[in-house]
């Protein structure tokens, strides 16, 4: 009979971080407030990027389709809705998790947090792998959190923090891989990359940065290491090949259905005139920069990057030239995407790895420099400070999104006067507008609609915003608005099936695309007026 052997001592001491980021990671989460939105649907900044994502994971619910056969809510002439942008696994997990406990947007919420969560301790120990510190490792990890982008997306519907938490594991396991040459370390790492370019291709920053560098390392001593070459060049060609596949797929699918509600192209600076550009210019500190990280916080990281450049004969070359070469890589994305840097803050997600980078990077300098003060409890403490601020710092912002009115928002340091004004004319608006349609699902159930009952909401100019908080298949004004014109817009809705209008504002009513089919009002809610459209002459 064997006998019980109890753990090694070894196996106690790696639980050690792991209960630590554990109960670092439950307490972010209450002291960003999560815990306030957690069963709410898509609010706050770019609710229209966030219903595009949760209506996916709607239809999935309601319409059990498979996998490679995901739709909107939105109903594009008789296209119907089945489009797709990102690779939707995760919200047909959701969905079929939903079967179990009914719709709860929490379940997506809190998918996407633990996934980023899971990848900020995979950060942790690439971290403590290159410095053998526990506490650098764990300020490399909590100061990549500090950024408002995280903060406020982490517990949200959009699919780049998922792709970044897969991006920040597979980096760990490359990093075990080019250490060990263990080739299971390099199919994982090549998978988990691949998992999260088909959420979202510019999740690749770190897996491009690491394959050039590590090519050029290969392809000088290409006689000792044409295995190592080959094996690389296998991971690249598995990648790209998938990330395409799946371009061709969503092309396909998007041309055969209801093409055009998601952008796969470039928005380039060089498309733009000079005056657009301009105008970007003008308001990307207010509107972009303030979001991706603590402007003195900002500044800072440069000041470390210019310091390990400066020192670069104490600095770790590797990385030196990884963060050269992934901070030029992030150069050339907003280039390309310059467009969106007016109020897209959301593209810059996936960039936020170079916070890491260039810290772990700055460390390695001064570690060289000096590893007495590396060590020392003043730097350490110094550097604890800092980090607080800066973690302070995204909670005001991503509390701000939520609630303008929150203590730890009101009692905190004063946000420029401009951004606190936008917050506070979002709340109200939302409290006046789309905050109306909370909990109206059960009520619409009640009068006898079904999902699949097609409705006209107004006024909404998104395909999907208003659509998720119904619960409901139909049109909005997107696409009909600029195609059709007065009464033709909505029998043109009818003729495509439209059972159902619902209408929220009195000022509405007298919409010439109105007016002329609020004869049969069957309910109210919040003062959201819902008339029948097929006896609405009887």
């Amino acid at each position: 009979m064997n006998k019980f052997k109890l753990p090694q001592p070894g196996f106690y001491k790696k639980l050690i971080p792991i209960s630590l980021f554990l109960i670092i990671s439950v307490g972010l989460f209450y002291l960003m407030g999560y815990e306030e939105v957690a069963t709410k649907g898509p609010f706050s900044r770019h609710m229209y990027r966030q219903s595009d994502s949760y209506a996916f994971a709607l239809n999935y619910y309601y319409e059990n389709n498979k996998l490679l056969e995901p739709s909107v809510l939105f109903e594009l002439e008789d296209k119907g809705g089945k489009t797709v942008s990102e690779f939707p696994v995760l919200y047909y997990f959701s969905a079929k998790i939903w079967k179990f406990t009914g719709i709860n947007p929490v379940v997506p919420r809190l998918m996407n947090l633990i996934i980023l969560f899971v990848g900020l301790f995979y950060l942790y120990k690439l971290s403590y792998e290159i410095l053998r510190d526990h506490f650098w490792s764990f300020l490399v990890s909590l100061f990549m959190f500090s950024s408002p982008l995280l903060g406020y997306y982490g517990f949200n519907f959009i699919p780049n923090i998922p792709a970044l938490g897969f991006a920040l594991i597979a980096t760990y396991y490359y990093y075990k891989y080019h250490t060990s040459s263990k080739v299971h370390f390099l199919i994982l790492a090549t998978l988990l990359f691949a998992f999260g370019a088909l959420l979202k291709i510019s999740s690749l920053f770190a897996f491009l940065t690491i394959n050039a560098v590590f090519f050029l390392q290969n392809i000088r001593k290409i006689k000792q290491k044409r295995k190592a070459l080959l094996m690389q060049l296998g991971s690249i060609a598995f990648v790209f090949a998938l990330v395409f596949s799946w371009y061709i797929f969503s092309k396909h699918y998007n041309a055969r259905n209801a093409d055009g509600l998601f952008r796969q192209d470039i928005i380039p600076i060089w498309n733009l005139s000079s005056e657009h550009i301009h105008k970007i210019l003008d308001v990307v500190y207010a509107n972009t920069i303030i979001y991706f990280l603590n402007p003195f916080a900002l500044i800072l990281l440069g000041g470390l990057l210019v310091t390990s450049f400066a020192l670069w004969r104490k600095t770790n070359t590797t990385l030196l030239l990884m963060t050269s070469i992934l901070f030029f890589g992030i150069v050339v994305f907003i280039l390309l995407f310059f467009e969106a840097m007016d109020a897209h803050e959301y593209f810059l997600i996936d960039a936020t790895v170079i916070i890491p980078a260039i810290t772990i990077t700055f460390l390695t300098t001064l570690r060289g420099l000096s590893f007495k003060v590396f060590n020392s409890i003043i730097t350490k403490t110094l550097a604890f400070i800092l980090l607080g601020l800066s973690l302070n710092y995204s909670v005001v912002i991503t509390r701000d999104h939520f609630n303008p009115k929150d203590k730890l928002v009101t009692h905190n340091f004063p946000l420029p006067k401009q951004i606190q004004d936008y917050w506070d004319y979002c709340y109200w608006d939302w409290e006046l507008h789309r905050g109306k349609f909370e909990g109206i699902t059960p009520y619409i159930r009640s009068l006898g609609i079904k999902f699949d009952d097609k409705v006209i909401s107004i006024p909404d100019e998104s395909p999907n915003i208003t659509l998720t908080l119904l619960q409901q298949k139909g049109f909005t004004d997107y696409h009909y608005w600029n195609n059709y014109e007065g009464v033709i817009r909505t029998e043109r809705k009818i003729e495509l099936g439209a059972k159902y209008l619902i209408v929220q504002g009195d000022e509405n009513l007298l919409r010439d695309d109105v007016a002329p089919f609020i004869s049969n009002q069957i309910g109210e809610y919040n003062g959201i007026k819902i008339y029948s459209l097929t006896n609405r002459n009887q």
